[in-house]
């Protein structure tokens, strides 16, 4: 297992203060995508869920996002609608064509805490290889590498997995068994995966993927449900990836073109040892001081 000791923050809400004298409160658990850098997205991405970030938003054209919150400044592309608010402690700058169906509140001045740079070593030595159009199956427990081959079907079953990397090949697809239990993912380096991966659950639990010391990345046509997060990096993506659940970066996060995001709140705990690590992520608030918002600014 992963040892280590942990600073835990206990404070689990996130307070934003808009134009109205009431503010609006948002639990850790309600975020889609949480950045400690900046948030991008290409071509007509589709955001279900809010989105915060440390440095800067940018959502390229055709995009649909709900409320959206950075300490840095916000662009909104051609035709970008975000069906909610924006706020941002810079400027907002939006084309014509672009929508703010909420309030738009630029130098609102709230903050946010920086999330913990958590780093892990992998503690196992057995190597995981299998050879293209294969099938594997993995119990819980402490390993190295996990190496998949294109088109291999991986089967893991309620627990903890420790390993130092991840890849899966192009068209694989790994089960999640989650009906005993959540199936919790601890990689202490690169987690990739490529085109076509598959994430398919089964069960009343949850996936949780947690990135360590690395960065994740995700290639054309994935599609994984979980909650992912990446501790001392980033995540971006492929074009048309399809994530369901909420994904925490230290880093940046990208999406690439036509890639959809969906919010899904998660009704199960987290095993030893993420859960520390999730409350660790959880220690952000937004505090509003409201010393005079600003409307958009607009650019063409």
């Amino acid at each position: 297992m992963f040892n280590g000791k942990y600073n835990v923050i206990a404070v689990i809400v996130l307070t934003v203060g808009l134009v109205s004298a009431q503010a609006c409160t948002v639990s850790i658990g309600e975020l889609a995508l949480w950045s400690g850098g900046s948030i991008g997205a290409g071509k007509d991405v589709t955001i279900t869920g809010v989105s915060a970030s440390k440095s800067a938003i940018n959502l390229d054209k055709g995009t649909n996002a709900d409320s959206i919150y950075t300490m840095g400044s916000i662009w909104l592309g051609n035709d970008v609608t975000v069906s909610g608010d924006a706020t941002a402690n810079g400027t907002i700058s939006k084309s014509k064509s672009a929508v703010v169906t909420g309030s738009s509140n630029s130098y609102a001045d709230f903050s946010l805490p920086t999330l913990d740079l958590l780093s892990k070593p992998a503690t196992g030595t057995i190597n995981i290889y299998a050879a293209s159009n294969s099938s594997k199956s993995l119990s819980p427990g402490e390993y190295s590498e996990w190496t998949f081959g294109n088109g291999t079907t991986v089967n893991l079953s309620s627990g903890s997995y420790n390993l130092s990397s991840f890849w899966a090949g192009t068209g694989s697809v790994v089960n999640i068994d989650t009906t005993s239990g959540d199936v919790v993912l601890n990689v202490a380096g690169n987690f990739s995966v490529g085109s076509g991966v598959k994430f398919v659950s089964s069960g009343s639990g949850t996936l949780y993927v947690n990135v360590y010391n690395s960065d994740a990345w995700l290639d054309n046509n994935a599609n994984i449900r979980g909650n992912i997060r990446v501790y001392g990096g980033g995540l971006s993506t492929g074009t048309s990836v399809n994530l369901t659940g909420s994904i925490y970066a230290t880093g940046d996060i990208y999406l690439g073109n036509y890639s959809d995001v969906t919010y899904a709140a998660t009704t199960s705990s987290i095993p030893e040892p993420s859960t520390l690590v999730i409350f660790a992520a959880a220690g952000m608030v937004f505090i509003a001081r409201r010393r005079g918002a600003t409307n958009t600014s607009t650019a063409e």
